[in-house]
């Protein structure tokens, strides 16, 4: 699989949240407005290592998905030492589940969360059994996993939980978890910071303005349960199976159980109540099924047929694989506005109708180009080369506002532009006038399965 994935990583185009996060690694800060840095930091060095190519841009989810597999190998090792077999099974499902195919292909923050995720907690599991000194090297893991993504803080409070049981609470008596927590919070310290200096921005948008919704669990908590099934259907029922069973050992004293579900527990439990309020995506999860695919290995590994063993990694590698085949070739004729593989395409011609527009506008030096969606915006920019600028106007509040320097665009033009699905006509103000530049229909196997249009506005006065 991570060969079939190098192969992609050179021919797949960018995912739009991923084109966003390379436009973070050409704006170096200690935080973002939409999630803590570390994804831009990886993007940045791979770009500067391999160039401005898709490949440079996909790398750093390639490379981790790797790590995460021998990590998450050791971990289910240690756990179930003399069994092969649930190692086996562990590193097979891992890497056969559609989420963590796509995980491993395009980088987002989710690709470095769930590796120091997983390392954490193995570095926590061997310093509780023997080699102490590994609680610092854990701390400094979990730091890295702060500069991830948020979603990380559920690990140390799953860890907190596992460590509060009566039989292992007296490690909350001893220095290294309180050293550990110093050096994760120390991590963290430049998102604090930026976020004092930003209003609180990035902790006010995650966890209040995206999230808290009204109570509609009829529709967001059905969305949640399906969400769940990007690991395949069979994979998923195995981790609820192997997730009730570490419960159960859990109950009766095994603490290898009862790390794994605490871990499992703390993140669906989380965003389970969250869906009564919110829309819960599929890679909010992923964490949580890290930890419940090992408890699945362990069931399953128990049975005694083969074929039983085997058709939950059959069907996921056998969906991965569909998914990667749609997003290089569109073969199923899903309909556009629900196949994912419609963001990825189309992005070339995008990029070089723009550019011969701007080159067609009175002053091309003075021009800019923007959408109202920074997912757009950040694939234009991409694709349109080194001479094109490109930001966001309109819309929610991103990294763009920062970046736009309105006082140096005032006065210019622009080519606006926007794909059929995410509508954008302008007129008036905040341009002196603009006007049709013609459409751009993307056809794929005899389908126009996207079309953008594109106007000429002139006089930009913010």
């Amino acid at each position: 699989m991570a060969l079939v994935r190098l192969i992609l990583t050179v021919r797949l185009g960018l995912f739009n949240d991923e084109a966003y996060y390379w436009e973070w690694s050409r704006h170096l800060a200690p935080s973002y407005y939409d999630h803590p840095p570390l994804v831009a930091y990886l993007i940045a060095a791979s770009t500067r290592l391999f160039g401005r190519t898709v490949f440079a841009v996909h790398f750093p989810a390639l490379a981790l998905s790797v790590a995460t597999t021998l990590v998450l190998g050791l971990f289910a090792a240690d756990l179930f030492p003399g069994r092969p077999g649930v190692v086996a099974w562990t590193l097979l499902a891992a890497n056969a589940s559609p989420l963590f195919g796509l995980g491993a292909v395009f980088t987002t923050p989710d690709a470095p969360c769930t590796f120091f995720w997983i390392l954490t907690a193995f570095l926590v599991w061997r310093a509780l059994h023997g080699e102490k000194g590994l609680f610092l090297l854990a701390g400094m893991s979990a730091g890295l996993g702060m500069l991830s993504k948020y979603n990380f803080v559920l690990l140390p409070l799953a860890l907190l939980l596992y460590l509060a049981h009566k039989e292992r609470r007296r490690w909350l008596g001893r220095k290294e978890p309180y050293l550990a927590a110093a050096l994760m919070l120390l991590g963290l310290l430049p998102v604090l910071l930026w976020n004092a200096t930003h209003d609180w921005a990035s902790f006010r948008f995650q966890f209040v303005d995206r999230h808290l919704g009204p109570f509609q669990p009829l529709s967001t908590l059905r969305r949640y349960l399906v969400a769940q099934q990007s690991v395949s259907p069979l994979i998923w029922l195995a981790c609820l199976a192997g997730t009730v069973r570490s419960y159960l050992r859990a109950r009766r004293g095994d603490e290898a159980h009862a790390l794994l579900f605490a871990c499992t527990a703390t993140v669906l439990g989380f965003f389970g109540a969250w869906s009564f309020f919110t829309w819960v995506n599929p890679n909010w999860c992923a964490t949580a099924f890290l930890t419940a695919i090992v408890s699945a290995a362990e069931l399953m590994d128990g049975l005694g047929s083969r074929a039983l063993r085997m058709a939950p990694i059959a069907l996921g590698a056998a969906l991965t694989l569909l998914f990667y085949a749609q997003a290089l070739w569109l073969l199923l004729p899903i309909p556009p506005k629900v196949d994912f593989a419609t963001d990825l395409t189309g992005w070339d011609e995008v990029g070089a109708r723009l550019r011969l527009l701007k080159s067609e506008m009175p002053d091309p030096a003075r021009t800019f180009v923007y959408s109202g969606r920074f997912q757009l915006s950040a694939l234009a920019a991409f694709y349109g080369g080194e001479g094109l600028f490109v930001t966001r106007l309109g819309g929610r509040a991103d990294e763009y506002d920062a970046w736009r320097g309105e006082a140096h665009l005032s006065g210019e033009d622009a080519i606006a532009f926007s794909d059929d699905e995410h509508a954008l006509v302008p007129g008036g103000e905040p341009f002196k006038a603009c006007e049709p530049a013609g459409t751009l229909p993307i056809v794929r196997r005899g389908r126009t399965i996207r079309s953008f249009s594109f106007w000429r506005c002139s006089g930009y006065a913010p």
